[in-house]
């Protein structure tokens, strides 16, 4: 849960989150709705990860870089690197082909 990192990366840069916030000069307002499981928008969360020196990624999904196998980290990369109108397609297309690939497999019953 995003609020439950925010705690655990604060805590061990001995920082309390409401220190935090203002040292951002974001509102200490927002926690409530955090901790019930809503995220800030975009830019709230470029400044928390760059304060806390994480990744949005893991803020958000918990998933850190390290934990990727080289496929999955040439895949973020390579998407991070793309031009801002490219990741848009980028993204239908790379859902709509596992989408087919899926089905193919299914008709194959081979998952």
């Amino acid at each position: 849960m995003f609020y439950t990192r925010i705690k655990m990366l604060c805590k061990e840069k001995n920082i309390n989150v409401t220190n935090m916030l203002k040292d951002l000069g974001l509102s200490t307002g927002n926690t409530g709705a955090w901790k019930q499981g809503k995220l800030p928008n975009g830019e709230i969360l470029l400044k928390i990860a760059h304060y806390l020196d994480t990744s949005i990624d893991y803020l958000v999904e918990g998933v850190c870089v390290d934990d990727l196998s080289p496929d999955e980290k040439h895949l973020v990369e390579t998407y991070r690197t793309a031009p801002e109108k490219a990741k848009y397609k980028i993204l239908c297309d790379f859902e709509k082909m596992i989408m087919e690939e899926t089905e193919k497999l299914k008709n194959l019953k081979m998952i």
